[in-house]
Order: structure tokens, then C-alpha cells, then sequence
């Protein structure tokens, strides 16, 4: 005679034990959000601005290569390079044109990391211009696109063809002072 209870309970145990069993756990937004910036491990990804936005003090600029104040196609074709590697490796590079013949070819150059939720970007970076650059009518947007100076940056965009950073400055110049959110859009290469 068979025993009831082994007769029920054994399926039930069999049963537990294989759902129990370890199920491959899925990605943290940090290493998701890696992927879509750099690619597969071991790669890297380049992107290109496509517009800036700054919001402060009561009114809003948006500035692209279509805008009534164009960004110059020397600062359009700069390349943002992500690299999904054991140093996290970042570079900002001249495109094909440099707005003066002596901009160096590397704009910024170092490492980044997400934050484990994947909200935020940190940028560490050697800055490879001189205020002169930075400050120069040939190159108006310069200052908005080192990564590096910018502090950590806001992902509130990310796909594997788009990008939208954001990060917030304060403008003493003026009295009294403003903050701003500046945004820059860029799309993969």
C-alpha cells in the first residue's frame, strides 16, 4: 500500500526545488545603461552632438546645427567615444574639422562610470583646451561639451541611437545670479 502523504508530498518537494533553482538575473540599470553608452564588453562606441540647450534666468536656447545662432560644424563633428573596457575609457576628439588649426586633437580624455541606478554619468577627465580655446569666438559651445568640467551629468535619455545629459551651472556674471540646465543631445555614430 502506498503512503498518501509520500504520494502528495513528493511532487510538492520536486516541484519546490526546481523553482527555487537560481534564475539568471537580469542586468542592473548601471551595466544596461553601459551597453547602450559603449557597446558589448570589450568595444567601444562613438557619438556626435546634435543640439545644446541651455534654461536659465527665464528664458530658454536651444542651439544645432539648424538654429537662428548655429553650433559650427567644427564643434558638430567632435567625437564623444565611450569605451565598455576594464578602465572605462572616455574620449572627446576633433572630427574631421577643427574650428582653428591649433586645437589639439583631443579635447578631454580619462574614464566614466555610471552610478548603480543608472541615472547619472561621471566624467573624470584630463581637459586638453586653454581658456583661450574655450573662450574663443571660433568655438561658442565648447564650454558646454566638456564632459569633465560639467560635474555629473543627468541620463535622462538613453537608447542605443540617442543620448540626453543634462547638468546645472550657476551664472555669476549676473546680478543676481542664475542657475541653468544645460542639455546636450547626441546620437550614436
Amino acid at each position: 500500500m502506498k503512503n498518501p502523504i509520500a504520494t502528495f508530498l513528493t511532487p510538492l518537494i520536486i516541484l519546490l526545488l526546481t523553482s527555487c533553482a537560481k534564475e539568471s538575473a537580469s542586468p542592473s540599470a548601471a551595466q544596461a545603461n553601459t551597453t547602450l553608452l559603449a557597446g558589448p564588453a570589450g568595444s567601444s562606441k562613438n557619438w556626435s552632438l546634435l543640439s545644446i540647450t541651455d534654461s536659465g534666468g527665464g528664458a530658454t536656447y536651444t542651439w544645432s546645427a539648424t538654429s537662428t545662432t548655429p553650433v559650427p560644424a567644427c564643434e558638430l563633428d567632435n567625437i564623444f567615444q565611450f569605451s565598455n573596457n576594464s578602465l572605462q575609457s572616455y574620449t572627446q576628439s576633433e572630427g574631421a574639422t577643427s574650428c582653428q588649426s591649433s586645437d589639439p586633437a583631443t579635447v578631454e580624455s580619462g574614464s566614466w562610470a555610471f552610478t548603480n541606478d543608472g541615472k547619472t554619468l561621471l566624467v573624470e577627465a584630463f581637459v586638453n583646451v586653454s581658456d583661450s580655446q574655450t573662450a574663443s569666438p571660433a568655438e561658442p559651445f565648447l564650454l558646454y561639451m566638456i564632459l569633465a568640467e560639467a560635474g555629473p551629468l543627468s541620463v535622462s535619455k538613453i537608447t542605443s541611437t540617442s543620448l540626453s545629459l543634462s547638468y546645472g551651472y550657476t551664472d555669476t556674471s549676473v546680478n543676481p545670479s542664475t542657475s541653468h540646465t544645460v542639455t546636450l543631445a547626441l546620437v550614436s555614430r
